[in-house]
């Protein structure tokens, strides 16, 4: 019975598991779409800004479908600068929105933001300065004028990890144009690195970035946002929303330009397709190329920005708010689905393997035979390598690459990777080292020629040029150009010149000429002469011409964007012949007046790239990533084609190179820059590499990199590996001795350069290397001596900073004054008519020496402007010529060093059986006349007005009270946060009309500075009498007299008890009884 029973069972078993492996099948077919059947939800997204492919994710996400298979029917809302995106998101007007790392500040203000995925894994924001400017380092922007941007805060970290007051630096109002950069409309503009660089570089400016990570500030840039109670209300939705998004940014990423078309489609037009293209190369560096890391964010590093802005000041502490980064899925039905999904299959195929009298592992290899695996195809490239490597290298090596097969595979990758990185880094630094240092001589020229123009006319302006021309073996011609067609020229005489004009004597190694300026209705003519060795001449003819080197490509370039240009390969008219031009404007004053220039030939870079290859048979060439046009190639005569008779510069399009033009054919297709592709030549399998050179460069050019996989596959050997270590080391010999010979021959000249540099910057240490035995050098260096005694000496009369000024503007001072906020500083010594009387001469001069020498110390390191000596008074201001938005503070700062100092002197003088000398001190803000004053034959840059004479008269009142500094109501309200004082009286100072309260400054109330902070009795002291004034203050003298007479009883002999005390019974005397009362 019981048997019969168990057989029925397992009958009804089999006949059910046939319909239940049925009934999962279905299942999991109708999990995967997972389609919404009900109504699309409506939700908004708040841009930060407007239309431009910053934003291209959520285009995508909408434009593809991604919303609507999500549930969500999107609206996108284009931001502006009035758009508060925080606000909008918290307060409920937008669901979704752009914020930044600053959202940190917002849950400060109270704005409970959520972080649900960062987009941009760096800040974007950078720091864009010229080429011409002297900024090489962040630290170099100190006082430098700035085109600011607002939210900058990592910009604001930037410049503190360097040392630089971002709040104090001096900005301009401006458009957003780096046009106005270049104008000279500031030294440094905050900018994006996907937008501004853009317009610089089709400008064909060179420039440098400072970027924050770069520094060590690694903000996140671009966030998706949403409030905490969205989150907790809707977080299906907010995870829908979420995942469609990044699944945008992946596609957007993945196809810039089909992205970019539907920008200009749809959302705007404000931006060129080159220049929304040039956008998303950036934003892809941003976002990342991996879909599985779009999005990603580190509570770390979230911790890390939170400390910055906690030493930035901008956040009470540095704790993370516990809600700030969002902790959900992606979304609740897919994180179940797909193991339901994967465990029903496999029960699935259990059930057949039982039923087949079959194991797992059969069932699984009968379904392995259904579709055909791609490996059996065509062998991978890493196997390849990998077996290659395994044949070639060590037993160890063999032992790890059997049990490590994806970490060695990877590791070739990288070896090839590495080697053509660096070749192609060799390419750009060498191209840029070529080019630094024909920069340097050119910039010498043109500050000669921007001093006196007139010095290039002459004949014995050749020796400097010939001094610039052999400075670097690679520089063919330089030459000086004018605005009115004047030219001149030193060139080296080679067999291309020779074959070119056969009128050249064959002794002739060098040339110099120069063409007349343009004059109408005469004819312009070139005086040519040739020298065999330098200034010896063998011959000299004129010919006449028409050229204006004013049309000639850079010469507009240099003149437009005020800096350093580099041209485009083109032919020399001289010698029809390749050649590289590099133009420095000339400037006198703001005026352009002409170039300085150089010619390079081809043949330098090409012979470098010949012989700095990443493998044996590898080609490296330079070229224009624009036009295509060739800058250099390792087979010079592959550079150049003749069309029509005419040599012309080859392209990528036309090159006689069938690699080359095949490499530049998939580029254009493929949206990568490194990627594979077989040579039509052989066969062989190449891969090609298009690295840029660096932002800022000036001109758009790249390095391409083709190398046969062959030579690296053939090659993995140990003994190859010496040899790649030996030529590694070889070469770096040979740029050793590079740089030195270049550096022994323009040494010289650079010490010149750096003692103007040091002159104009008003540093006037007497310079350490030898004299120049050349001639002309020598001169420079004499007429800089010359320069820098005559500006010291200049330096003792006048304030240092209208100095500067008079440098850095180039322009005359003159007579003018303009109102502005000052705090001026009064001082004076006690009873010095007694002293002079008393004290010999010397000793007198020692005394008033020494108080003159600590006075004006104490005011020149917190940065005040010495006006005048008066007698034994001193008269100082802050706050100009040069801004400090701290003037007030920096006064009371002075005072206290200043009179500190003296009482330590006065201690030193008493101890050597001097007399003492006491000081008294005076300070006052008010809105005074500054500037210069005088007559035609002489100027004192001075301050005017009643509120200086107020700070007279306080200095004055001292004596009254017994008190060392005296200050005015406007300093003490300006400042009273940050100092300690205590009050006097109100007084009438002679030429008022109204009384003011006066006050004695003691002491800073944060620093511990022995020279600034507040002395132990000093706080009690302050506080005693501030009570005793209020008293007084409100009528009652007799409790401030009482209050007084407490100051004495705790502090007997202060001057200003004693004072007031006696006012306080003077007038509580005339006040009657009854009103007493």
């Amino acid at each position: 019975m019981a048997r019969s029973r168990l057989v029925a069972v397992k009958d009804r078993a089999t006949q059910v598991w046939p319909k239940l492996a049925t009934l999962t099948i279905a299942a999991c077919l109708l999990l995967l779409p997972l389609h919404p059947a009900v109504a699309l939800e409506q939700v908004s997204l708040q841009l930060k800004w407007k239309h431009q492919f910053q934003f291209a994710g959520y285009y995508a996400a909408l434009e593809q479908g991604f919303y609507r298979d999500a549930g969500l029917d999107v609206t996108i809302r284009e931001g502006g600068p009035d758009v508060e995106v925080a606000e909008a998101v918290a307060g409920g007007k937008a669901d979704f929105g752009i914020c930044s790392a600053s959202v940190l500040r917002e849950w400060a203000k109270g704005l409970r933001l959520v972080v649900l995925a960062v987009i941009f894994q760096q800040s974007p924001a950078i720091i864009l300065v010229p080429r011409r400017a002297d900024i090489s380092s962040v630290s170099d922007l100190r006082g430098r004028t700035l085109m600011d941007a607002p939210g900058s805060d990592e910009i604001a970290a930037m410049l503190k990890h360097e040392g630089v007051d971002y709040r104090g630096m001096p900005r301009i109002d401006h458009r957003g144009d780096p046009r106005d950069l270049l104008a000279g409309s500031a030294d440094a503009m905050v900018a994006y690195s996907t937008n501004e660089p853009f317009v610089l570089e089709r400008l064909g400016a060179a420039y440098r970035t400072f970027s924050p990570s770069e520094y060590g500030v690694d903000f996140y840039g671009d966030n998706l946002c949403a409030s905490e109670a969205q989150v907790k209300a809707h977080p299906d939705r907010a995870a829908a929303f979420r995942a469609a998004s990044l699944k945008g940014w992946a596609y957007a990423v993945a196809h810039k330009e089909a992205t970019v078309d539907l920008i200009l489609r749809t959302y705007s037009k404000a931006k060129s397709r080159e220049a929304l293209l040039f956008e998303a190369t950036r934003t892809a560096m941003l976002v990342g190329h991996d879909p599985d890391l779009i999005g990603a964010q580190d509570p770390a590093r979230w911790r890390r920005i939170a400390a910055t802005y906690h030493q930035l000041g901008l956040l009470s502490d540095d704790a993370l708010p516990e809600a700030l980064i969002w902790q959900g899925s992606d979304s609740g039905m897919r994180a179940w689905s797909m193991p339901l999904l994967l465990g029903s299959v496999t029960a699935a195929l259990a059930y057949l393997a039982y039923r087949r009298r079959r194991s797992v592992a059969a069932a699984f290899a009968w379904l392995a035979v259904l579709p055909p695996i791609a490996a059996i195809g065509r062998p991978r490239l890493s196997l390849i390598m990998s077996l290659l490597f395994i044949g070639l290298s060590i037993p160890v090596l063999i032992f790890i690459l059997i049990y490590n097969y994806n970490k060695n595979s990877a590791g070739m990758v990288s070896i090839l990777d590495d080697a053509v990185a660096q070749t192609s880094r060799a390419g750009v630094e060498r191209t840029k080292s070529l080019i630094e240092s024909t920069e340097s001589p050119l910039r010498i020229l043109a500050t000669v020629a921007a001093a006196d123009s007139g010095y290039f006319r002459t004949e014995q302006s050749n020796d400097l040029l010939y001094r610039a021309l052999t400075s670097a073996e690679h520089i063919d011609a330089v030459y000086v150009s004018f605005e009115d067609g004047y030219h001149r020229v030193v060139t080296r005489i080679d067999e291309d010149r020779r074959r070119a004009d056969r009128r050249i004597v064959a002794a002739a190694n060098w040339h110099a000429s120069y063409i007349d300026a343009i004059t109408f209705g005469l004819s312009r003519v070139r005086h040519r002469k040739f020298f065999d060795i330098w200034p010896h001449e063998v011959d000299e003819y004129n010919v006449a011409t028409d050229l204006d080197i004013r049309a000639l490509p850079g010469y507009q370039t240099a003149k437009t964007t005020r800096t350093l240009a580099v041209t485009e390969p083109s032919i020399n008219p001289d010698t029809g012949f390749p050649i590289l031009s590099l133009r420095v404007p000339i400037f006198h004053g703001v005026d352009f007046i002409g170039c300085a220039s150089a010619n390079i030939t081809m043949d330098v870079l090409s012979h470098f790239l010949d012989k700095h290859r990443a493998s044996a048979h590898s080609t490296t060439l330079i070229a224009d990533r624009n036009d295509g046009k060739i800058i250099a190639f390792p087979n010079m005569q592959k550079g150049v084609r003749v069309e029509n008779s005419k040599l012309t510069i080859a392209t990528l399009a036309d090159i006689d190179d069938p690699d080359v033009r095949e490499a530049s054919r998939q580029h254009a297709r493929a949206d990568a820059d490194s990627f594979a592709f077989r040579s039509p030549a052989n066969g062989e399998d190449v891969i090609a590499a298009f690295a840029n050179f660096p932002d800022g460069f000036g001109q758009p050019w790249q390095v391409i990199t083709l190398t046969p996989i062959d030579d690296f596959v053939g090659t993995l050997k140990a003994t190859n590996r010496l040899i790649m270590v030996v030529i590694i080391i070889l070469t770096m010999i040979e740029l050793f001795f590079i740089y030195f010979a270049s550096r022994g021959l323009s040494r010289p000249v650079e010490n010149v350069s750096q003692q103007l540099q040091a002159i104009e910057s008003l540093q006037f240490d007497e310079p350490t290397s030898q004299p120049s035995n050349i001639r002309e050098i020598a001169k420079l260096e004499h007429a800089a001596s010359l320069l820098r005694n005559s500006l010291k000496s200049f330096s003792s009369f006048v304030p240092l900073d209208v100095v500067r000024q008079l440098i850095k503007s180039g322009i005359p001072l003159t007579l003018g004054v303009e109102p502005s906020s000052l705090t001026v500083f009064f001082s004076d010594l006690e009873n010095f008519s007694s002293h002079s009387e008393t004290l010999a001469p010397d000793d007198l001069l020692v005394q008033i020496s020494t108080y003159l020498e600590e006075v004006s110390r104490a005011i020149s390191e917190e940065g005040g402007t010495i006006d005048k000596f008066i007698g034994d008074g001193v008269m100082a201001f802050w706050n100009a010529p040069v801004r400090h938005p701290d003037h007030v503070l920096r006064a009371c700062a002075g005072a206290l060093r200043a009179a500190r100092r003296m009482e330590r002197v006065n201690d030193t003088w008493e101890a050597e059986g001097r007399p003492r000398i006491r000081i008294r001190i005076g300070l006052n803000s008010a809105t005074v006349l500054v500037g210069n004053v005088g007559s035609s034959t002489r100027l004192s840059y001075t301050a005017l007005g009643d509120g200086v004479n107020v700070a007279a008269r306080l200095e004055g009142i001292n004596k009254l009270f017994g008190t060392t500094i005296c200050i005015s109501d406007n300093v003490y309200e300006q400042a009273k946060v940050e100092i300690l004082a205590r009050p006097l009286k109100r007084v009438q100072v002679k030429g008022r009309k109204t009384e003011f309260m006066i006050y004695e400054l003691l002491g800073l109330r944060a620093s511990d500075d022995p020279d600034l902070k507040v002395r132990d009795r000093d706080e009690q002291l302050s506080a005693m009498t501030w009570q005793a004034s209020q008293q007084m203050e409100a009528g009652d003298f007799t409790a401030a007299a009482r209050g007084y007479r407490a100051i004495l009883d705790k502090f007997p002999g202060d001057p200003v008890a004693k004072f007031m005390l006696k006012e306080c019974e003077e007038r509580a005397a005339d006040v009657p009884e009854k009103v007493g009362q």
